[in-house]
């Protein structure tokens, strides 16, 4: 991906409510004794208009408890998140349609784009349903729409922190107008300075966008100091050194990554030169696979899979320290070519970005 989910008890959390039931409304949490609350879309779509945003998290988060594998939750959820500048809270939540939705409903992506056309067919500028949209399209790589939405964002509302930023990312994603994107992104983080979601956004903008690595190293650094311990940050910290060439900087950052977002560890059996391995990959399970390797003998190891498109993977020595990882190493699959110093056995381990796929994972020694 052009851009790169959840702390593990998030995901122990979700993994559990899928095998509950679902229904089209239900309790809410901390309701008043005697009157408990439904959990309505409606009700959560109602609080966003009356700019009652953590309200409207609390319900959609409802909803989402009730049915973790249905649509309206997650969109409701992430359009407030947005409104409130939890940018990365957001993103996190797309995740999570991909992991948890999109196996049930493969067409998800369809029927959020669908409920913004129809809320905007009635109201054009509702500035809501524009923000709720112009992220959907930037989610979904479709930068050029997106713009078009931003620019009627910024028409209405010229300093909205949140149509600059966004503005500015899917002017670098597009590969265009360097220029006015970068000025979108500058006017961004002059309108707050201090949000770690901006500096998150900025960093990944020039990660992946227009890459720059020691501005990404500097934004990035800054989101994590101020509090936004992700996966994605790491991934971005990841990429910047190895552009520094400092390696094994890079593969702890890959390491914690992987930390990140693993539910579960699983052994796979031991590769060796000329094998291959099929692994059943599942949101937060990552494989451990041994490798043994000679003095001066170089591993070489390619992913793959028909089922996604983005795996991460990092090598760690026998004492655990992270020697060397991967993140795109040919388009958005994981692959090493690395020299052993000494003979031993190594455990690699290997998973979807953000493990939030669902597919076989190939894995190759040649």
């Amino acid at each position: 991906m052009f851009r790169k989910i959840f702390a593990v008890v998030v995901v122990l959390t979700l993994m559990i409510e899928l095998r509950g039931g679902s229904a089209s409304s239900t309790i809410a949490a901390g309701a008043e004794p005697g009157g408990p609350k439904t959990c309505t879309p409606d009700q959560g779509q109602l609080f966003i208009h009356e700019g009652r945003y953590e309200d409207a998290i609390r319900e959609f988060t409802c909803i989402i408890d009730s049915q973790p594998t249905e649509v309206e939750g997650y969109r409701g959820r992430i359009e407030a998140e947005v409104l409130l500048g939890r940018y990365s809270d957001a993103v996190r939540d797309y995740q999570r349609v991909t992991a948890f939705v999109m196996p049930v409903h493969p067409d998800a992506k369809d029927t959020i784009l669908a409920s913004y056309t129809a809320r905007l067919a009635e109201s054009p500028d509702d500035i809501n349903a524009l923000t709720g949209v112009s992220f959907a399209r930037w989610w979904f790589f479709d930068y050029a729409s997106a713009i078009q939405l931003l620019n009627h964002v910024l028409d209405l509302k010229p300093d909205d922190v949140y149509g600059n930023l966004f503005r500015g990312s899917s002017r670098f994603l597009l590969g265009a107008t360097r220029a006015k994107g970068a000025a979108d992104l500058e006017r961004a983080i002059e309108l707050a300075p201090l949000n770690a979601h901006v500096r998150f956004i900025v960093a990944d903008a020039y990660t992946y966008g227009q890459p720059d690595a020691q501005r990404a190293f500097t934004e990035a650094s800054l989101a994590l100091a101020w509090g936004l311990d992700t996966p994605r940050i790491h991934a971005i910290l990841a990429a910047a050194y190895v552009a520094f060439g400092n390696v094994q900087a890079a593969a702890a950052e890959i390491l914690r990554h992987i930390e990140l977002v693993t539910t579960e560890y699983v052994p796979a059996s031991p590769l060796a030169a000329g094998g291959s391995l099929a692994l059943d990959l599942a949101p937060g399970r990552t494989y451990e696979i041994p490798v043994a390797v000679g003095a001066g003998e170089t591993l070489s190891i390619r992913t793959s899979s028909r089922d996604f498109s983005d795996t991460i993977m990092v090598l760690l020595a026998p004492d655990g320290t992270a020697v060397v990882g991967s993140d795109d190493f040919k388009f958005y699959f994981a692959g090493l070519d690395w020299v052993a110093e000494s003979a031993a056995t190594y455990r690699l381990q290997v998973t979807s970005f953000e493990s939030v796929n669902t597919g076989l994972l190939m894995v190759t020694r040649n």
